[in-house]
């Protein structure tokens, strides 16, 4: 089957330069749709074929191009829209369809466009930083997690803007999540364990690392709105942790993350499972037994106005459908996204056209389904095994990752994709000012206290709130100030989880928004 796909994948960026040239629409319409489909994982240049072999398989591409499976967008269209789509239109289905069926002619190969050319070398040509693993041999025989620290050598504070990973054998390269790290036992770690890096199974292994980004078989560069970005704190640590599966021993792998960084202070976003299988399912525990099919659902309560970016289903072989979306207070639903033909080896984070506003008090809700009989074709074992939720490739996850930032007024003009609008002149950016806030220390020890600095107005009544990512609100207290200045309040641990935490200070004319990490 990945042959297959992959074999179709090639065919259709041969008709970048081979395909029949009447009016130039099957060049035109691939083009189009397949320059901006560089294989993610980095596998080296692709083979261009000649018209002659074009021709010989002119069979697979129809099939291909009538079942949607190429070029790949396995998101549902009609359900909601995302940036940078993929997806062929019914009319470009007609005419390459079409063009196979009238023989497949060649045209006027002399107009044919220029064959594109692919390297190894990614998207992002100029980054301000490039990390590399080690060039490392995996020796386990069963999943393994491998966690590589690199000191990014930052003076000062940065904002991630864009991030690639470029596996080095996406062969064996199941996913790789990117941490920042304001420690150091990530290197302690290392130095425990011979070779590079060290076994770090389920997350990073300190409770210091926090998760900015992730690549997933499928994925494109990961590209933020101009004005967000995600900090990367000065001297601040990046672990790359890469799983390779079951198989994978005596193969080697030398992954690349490339970033684009600025020092201008950006909106900060973030990237949570905020709908998971641990937390949020209401019918579960999530387990499958041998040849049953079972549908999940999972629910959350935000409490927040956020502003979404994007988001990042994710399951593993025997998922079949996936479908997110929010109910807003008022009862409306807000599609998010849908994927009725899960396909593990095609995944990513779907940003939208424009940057969604989701009211606070709406209900994040999932639904997934799971197919561990013989007749689905990706299952992993035959005869089929129960199966539950795991990091292995063959158990099962249920997860919505959402990319999103604490909603500022007129958030949902900005446009992510402007060639989904007509758009005339370049969209003002809104540049809001915000009342800086901020908590010392952050991350904190559990049971130990840290204090929220900010400025008040005169005879200003300041409202603090904390909320979990659960959407719970913890704690709420109210402050009187007569006198405007810098002040400081006291917030404390001891009552709370580990975890990521929302901390909000509202005044009189002001409100603002920080995250906190207990740990």
């Amino acid at each position: 089957m990945k042959k297959y796909v992959l074999l179709s994948f090639v065919l259709l960026n041969s008709m970048v330069i081979y395909g029949q040239t009447w009016s130039g629409s099957v060049a035109n319409i691939v083009y189009k749709n397949c320059t901006s489909c560089h294989h993610s994982g980095g596998a080296g240049p692709f083979s261009m074929m000649s018209y002659n072999q074009t021709y010989n398989n002119r069979i697979s591409i129809k099939s291909a191009v009538a079942s949607q499976t190429m070029p790949p967008w396995p998101p549902d269209v009609n359900y909601s829209k995302h940036a940078f789509i993929r997806a062929l239109s019914s009319s470009d289905m007609e005419t390459i369809i079409n063009w196979v069926n009238s023989g497949a002619p060649s045209g006027d190969l002399n107009k044919a466009p220029s064959a594109p050319f692919y390297d190894n070398l990614g998207f992002i040509k100029n980054p301000e930083l490039v990390i590399s693993t080690p060039n490392y041999t995996v020796t386990a025989t069963e999943d393994e997690y491998r966690c590589f620290p690199d000191s990014t050598q930052l003076n000062k504070d940065m904002w991630l803007t864009a991030l690639e990973c470029i596996p080095g054998n996406p062969e064996i390269v199941h996913h790789v999540l990117i941490f920042r790290d304001g420690g150091t036992k990530s290197y302690a770690l290392d130095k425990k364990e011979p070779g590079a890096g060290y076994v770090c199974f389920g997350g990073a292994g300190t409770s210091d690392a926090q998760l900015v980004a992730a690549w997933v078989p499928g994925s494109t560069p990961f590209v933020l709105p101009k004005g967000f970005g995600i900090k990367i704190p000065a001297h601040s640590n990046i672990i790359i942790q890469v799983h390779y599966p079951a198989g994978a021993n005596g193969k080697s792998d030398q992954t690349k993350v490339k970033m684009q960084l600025t020092s201008v202070p950006q909106r900060e976003a973030y990237l949570v499972p905020a709908l998971n299988h641990e937390l949020n399912v209401t019918n579960g525990p999530l387990y499958i037994p041998a040849n049953t099919k079972k549908t999940f659902n999972e629910k959350l309560v935000f409490p927040l106005n956020a502003s979404l970016i994007g988001v990042a289903p994710h399951m593993h072989l025997i998922g079949t459908s996936i479908r997110t979306w929010a109910v807003g207070p008022d009862g409306k639903e807000i599609p998010l996204i849908s994927i009725p033909r899960w396909d593990f080896h095609w995944q990513g984070i779907y940003q939208f056209p424009k940057i969604l506003k989701i009211p606070g008090g709406s209900t994040l809700l999932s639904e997934a389904t799971y197919d561990n009989t013989s007749n689905n074709h990706h299952n992993p074992n035959f005869p089929p095994k129960d199966i539950s939720v795991g990091e292995a490739t063959t158990d099962e996850m249920m997860l919505t990752y959402f990319l999103f930032s604490l909603y500022a007024p007129g958030d949902e003009n900005i446009v992510i994709d402007s060639s989904q609008f007509q758009v005339t002149t370049p969209v003002k950016q809104i540049e809001l000012k915000q009342r800086s806030v901020s908590i010392t220390p952050n991350p904190v020890a559990y049971q130990h206290n840290a204090e929220l600095h900010f400025t008040s107005d005169v005879n200003d009544n300041v409202k603090l709130s904390i909320f979990d990512l659960q959407g719970r609100m913890i704690q709420r207290s109210d402050y009187n100030y007569q006198l405007a200045g810098q002040q400081s309040i006291p917030i404390l641990s001891d009552k709370l989880n580990a975890g990521i935490y929302f901390v909000k200070a509202e005044g009189k004319t002001w409100t603002s928004t920080v995250k906190w990490v207990v740990y």
